[in-house]
């Protein structure tokens, strides 16, 4: 019984799961048995003889003809229950929901998603979010075999995106640096049509004229360059009839009250902070309400993954609240679209990245994960939605004092006090400047030690209490979990494992040479482990049934009960591996600590990570009352902390491609629904992460 006195719905359903056994194991009680013996009674009168057996046919029947109708919901549901199980307890050790009261719970809603797992993304948000959602899906992607199957089981969209028919143009490009291309050997009236994009060297143009074979315009600046060939043309023109189909379908199913998923950076990647949005989604939610008097709000839903591509990481899903499209945007719509459509995109990746940590790169998010380990208080359990919340404003404070720090003395514009998320200039000193770096330097050091000696920041708190004692029991645990998971693991899971991580890692590298974006193509490791491991174990099964059939004179029931077995021991020999793995990270730092050299270091940690604790909350205190709402306030408005964050992104961003940067957005409180919390007075961030004792802390 939980704490407001409802029953809990797994002792719910344990409850009526025996109930239902006792009524089937006593006749008196078996109401199929009960209403055949009533009815002998009427079997002289009626002349119809009701059996067990008949009443379960016609049962039977009944149940196929209902199933066939239904396939299409029916097969969701299964595939829905399939990969919540498979992925909450087998892909990924733990799946946690923040926010899901942000989604409302019937009419039209866009889902916008950060793509960091490609394929995973779909199927952890498709699991375990409480209305069906149809995505829209790369029609290179939904013409997969294994993948194609899923999305059309999933109710997903096929889109046709222009990178997906890109081919590589013949002859070398020269261009002048002023928007003219010139080539030599090149077919630009045969292989490229006005409206197409042209890609050089990772940057991506709109042709505006074609003046002959070797000659053509394009709508921006190219640096002055020799290339020996074209990234490649997209044919944009001739998508225009399937593109209108797909919106006609997406718009069909707005009207309908469903929920539409989307990924609007356009493909996945393992950035730590966002892509520049597609303007799909601002086309979509702008076309609804004038084409269809449709007000569809935008939930951004933030995918946090750590070790996300490996087997046993871990997910946060995070739902922010719901971003109501302002009037002035719809009112912009009519005369200027390219801007309204910009304006929106801004407001999306703002809303976005306020359900994210987003970081410049990993180095800095293993430096925000740290400083908040070491900021909260020894003993305190944070909730996952606790743990996003300070991870955020460490992320956003560094990101702004850093910012500071790397722009003294620099002339460059600035946004000013009117920029979203109070982005005016950090007061900072020269001493400032100082303890910054400092405590920067002790950091890392602090981290690059723990690296070296094994150890984790958690464990650090314990060293004073480790003897031989503690070396003995970790020892005998991980013998254990060895002896429990060695066959199951021996039969089932190592050559699926294996066979899986050699495929994945093939594709890796194939999706790391033929992308721009990626940094180590870590984003499609996941996916396609997930992809092979659902052929493999198939196969893996059918082999060991054949053996036993060959080889093995049992009983159908013997052989189907023991099939059956299978992958209850391949789960069980997973999850005691799991322990297995944890034991054995804890052993190694005990078997370092029996050399002098590494016991002394070890022993020196407890005292350095005090102090760094110590100038930690000093910096906090020091530059906290900077920050504005980041410190004042336990709940902080993210809308307007990341505008502010989007706006720098989008000017380093513009200023790479030697655009101007976008306007500011302003960011009024009516457009964000209310989530429920108020903004009440935070005096400091240690009383928020000292209100609750309960929760798990997410990130170790």
């Amino acid at each position: 019984v939980g704490e407001d006195g409802a029953l809990n719905e797994v002792v719910a359903a344990l409850a009526a799961i025996f109930v239902l056994a006792i009524m089937m194991a006593l006749d008196e009680l078996n109401p199929v048995k009960v209403l055949c013996s009533y009815a002998s009674y009427w079997e002289s009168i009626t002349g119809v003889h009701v059996t067990e057996g008949r009443v379960a046919a016609a049962a039977g029947i009944s149940l196929c003809v209902l199933a066939i109708s239904e396939r299409r919901a029916l097969l969701y549901y299964v595939l829905r229950l399939f990969f919540r199980c498979t992925i909450n307890n087998m892909f990924f050790r733990s799946v946690e929901i923040v926010g899901m009261e942000n989604l409302p719970k019937q009419g039209p809603v866009i889902l916008t998603g950060n793509h960091n797992n490609q394929f995973i993304d779909g199927l952890v948000l498709v699991s375990n979010c409480s209305r069906q959602i149809s995505f829209m899906i790369a029609q290179k992607s939904w013409e997969r075999p294994l993948v194609g199957f899923l999305a059309r089981s999933f109710h997903c969209f096929p889109v046709a995106r222009p990178q997906d028919s890109a081919f590589r143009g013949a002859g070398c490009v020269t261009s002048d640096g002023k928007g003219r291309l010139t080539g030599d050997g090149t077919r630009f009236t045969e292989q490229v049509k006005a409206g197409a994009m042209v890609e050089l060297e990772g940057q991506t143009f709109k042709v505006k004229e074609i003046v002959s074979d070797t000659e053509l315009l394009v709508d921006a600046r190219v640096g002055p360059t020799t290339v020996d060939d074209i990234g490649g043309f997209l044919q944009g023109a001739s998508e225009s009839r399937p593109v209108t189909a797909m919106y006609n379908n997406v718009y069909g199913g707005l009207r309908k009250g469903r929920c539409l998923g989307i990924f609007p950076e356009g493909g996945s990647h393992d950035r730590t902070d966002l892509l520049p949005l597609k303007a799909g989604v601002a086309v979509i939610a702008l076309d609804a309400y004038t084409k269809y008097h449709m007000t569809v709000p935008i939930v951004p839903v933030g995918l946090n993954y750590f070790s996300g591509h490996r087997f046993g990481g871990r997910v946060v899903v995070e739902f922010g609240p719901p971003i109501v499209v302002p009037e002035q945007v719809y009112i912009q719509n009519e005369t200027d679209r390219k801007g309204a459509v910009e304006a929106l995109l801004q407001l999306i990746a703002t809303g976005m990245r306020g359900v994210i940590v987003p970081t410049p790169d990993y180095h800095t998010l293993q430096m925000i994960y740290m400083a908040r380990r070491l900021y909260v208080p020894d003993g305190l359990k944070l909730s996952a939605e606790q743990t996003m919340d300070l991870n955020r404003r460490f992320a956003v404070a560094i990101r702004r004092i850093l910012r500071a720090c790397h722009t003294t003395g620099d002339s460059s514009p600035r946004p000013g006090s009117n920029s979203p998320g109070g982005s005016e200039k950090l007061q900072l000193s020269e001493e400032d400047y100082c303890f910054i770096d400092e405590f920067k330097a002790e950091m890392e050091d602090y981290m690059a030690t723990l690296k070296r000696l094994g150890l984790r920041d958690h464990q650090v708190r314990q060293i004073g209490w480790w003897g031989i004692s503690d070396l003995v029991g970790r020892c005998f645990y991980l013998m254990m979990t060895v002896c429990l998971a060695c066959l199951p693991q021996l039969l089932f899971n190592l050559p699926v494992a294996f066979i899986a991580t050699r495929l994945a890692t093939t594709e890796q590298q194939k999706s790391l040479r033929a992308s721009t974006v990626k940094l180590a193509a870590r984003d499609v490791v996941m996916s396609y482990k997930v992809i092979y491991v659902l052929i493999l174990v198939p196969c893996l099964y059918v082999f060991y049934g054949s053996l036993i059939l060959l080889f093995c004179d049992w009983s159908p029931t013997t052989t189907v009960l023991v099939l059956a077995m299978c992958p209850l021991s391949a789960f069980l020999g997973m999850k005691a591996s799991e322990q297995g793995v944890r034991a054995y990270a804890d052993i190694v730092p005990l078997f370092k600590r029996l050399l002098p050299g590494p016991r002394a270091e070890q022993d020196a940690l407890p005292a350095r990570r005090a102090a760094l604790q110590k100038k930690l909350n000093q910096a906090v205190k020091r530059f906290g009352p900077l920050l504005g709402d980041l410190y004042q306030r336990k709940s902080v408005d993210w809308l307007k902390e990341m505008g502010w964050f989007t706006y720098a992104a989008a000017s380093a961003s513009a200023a790479e491609g030697h655009a101007a940067p976008p306007p500011i957005m302003p960011v009024d409180q009516s457009d964000v629904a209310p989530n429920g919390v108020g903004d009440e007075d935070r005096g400091a961030v240690k009383r928020s992460t000292a209100s609750s004792t309960e929760g798990k802390e997410v990130v170790e």
